[in-house]
């Protein structure tokens, strides 16, 4: 039999009311920004002492709404079934990651460098930047190359993926 996982797991199983709906949609909303992941049809996510916070507060709003929920520690068994959640993990990181890159480098062809940092809408993709890393539980951040799905922006930005990127990690080296 293979070595158990000492990565702990949170796994929340919840029956919410049919009516309203808005519960469920709120339900839903919460634990994707809580950063958890349907995996079998229960939300998972890494226990951190942060999520596992979240994920309590989230179950007693959830009881509130009238849902049934069961708040679960778990480990897995099988290192092969721990390898697909966590995989399927870094690929919504990534997708984050790559998302708010291609809303920046949009910003960066309207606006053109330098960017200041004081203005709006760079506060509101430095506050979404912190919300993608705080999900990034597997460091997909430091793994990713930003130049693979952007080359066309690239030519009309004219600027090197490198040089784009060293502005977007400028633009949130500095959390001031």
């Amino acid at each position: 039999m293979k070595k158990e996982s000492p990565r702990r797991w949170l796994g929340i199983a919840y029956t919410a009311p049919a009516k309203p709906s808005k519960a469920r949609v709120y339900i839903w909303r919460k634990l994707k920004e809580l950063g958890a992941e349907y995996y079998h049809g229960m939300a998972m996510i890494p226990q951190t002492p942060k999520t596992l916070e979240g994920v309590k507060k989230l179950t007693e709003r959830m009881r509130e709404l009238g849902a049934e929920v069961s708040l679960l520690e778990l480990r897995f068994l099988d290192p092969r079934d721990e390898e697909k959640v966590v995989a399927q993990f870094k690929r919504q990181a990534a997708n984050d990651f790559r998302e708010l890159f291609l809303d920046f480098a949009r910003l960066y062809e309207e606006l053109g460098p330098p960017l200041d940092a004081g203005e709006e809408r760079q506060r509101a993709l430095r506050r979404r930047y912190g919300k993608v890393k705080s999900r990034d539980f597997f460091n997909v951040e430091g793994e990713l190359d930003f130049s693979g799905g952007i080359s066309q922006l690239m030519e009309d930005i004219h600027l090197s993926a490198g040089d784009l990127y060293r502005q977007f990690l400028a633009l949130f080296s500095d959390k001031g």
